[in-house]
């Protein structure tokens, strides 16, 4: 287990360009197999560099500069740099730092309008505007009385159909169960 996470942190170490941690040095320093890769991961670079310039050379039609260059392409005689395409923006985020900014933005704009939209509370001039207005409405012709007092009249119906249903249903399971139910208190008056 150790061997394994000294190679990785080798690994990751020549990736990153960072030096190595104090225990994997001494692990390395301990164990051959793990100090052969430390070794083979230093001159892994300067290897694939003597390659590279080797490798390109078979390349047809292309030249070697030895500057450090990516390279130039021959074509039609005239020599035309070529360039590496530039890493996207996009490639390098992760997804759960942008995914709980995006939460955050978002929360920030929902709480940002709750604020912001909120409409103010009636002042005192609206709250007696209103008052009176419910003064002037209860004051209204009988005819307005009388349509009141037939609602209230039909609500007073759909109570006693209810209650005889009600009535009516209990009456059926006390039949049908062979049981007897009681009404411990009187009816409440609305």
């Amino acid at each position: 287990m150790l061997c394994k996470l000294s190679r990785w942190m080798v690994s990751r170490a020549e990736d990153t360009g960072n030096t190595l941690p104090r225990f994997v040095e001494r692990h390395a320093g301990r164990c051959a197999a793990c100090g052969q890769h430390a070794r083979s991961s230093a001159s892994l670079s300067s290897r694939l560099r003597e390659e590279r310039a080797a490798w390109l050379a078979k390349v047809p039609d292309f030249s070697v500069s030895l500057e450090g260059e990516t390279g130039r392409a021959m074509a039609g005689g005239q020599v035309v740099r070529t360039e590496r395409p530039g890493r996207r923006l996009l490639s390098g985020l992760r997804p759960l730092p942008v995914a709980a900014a995006a939460l955050a933005v978002v929360a920030g704009a929902l709480v940002l309008f709750q604020v912001v939209l909120r409409e103010p509370s009636p002042s005192a001039e609206d709250r007696a505007a209103a008052r009176a207005v419910i003064k002037s409405i209860v004051a209204a012709p009988d005819g307005f009385r009388s349509a009141l007092t037939g609602a209230e009249s039909s609500l007073e119906k759909e109570q006693r159909i209810l209650e005889k249903s009600v009535a009516s249903a209990v009456e059926y399971l006390q039949a049908r169960l062979n049981i007897r139910i009681e009404r411990r208190n009187p009816p409440k008056e609305l």
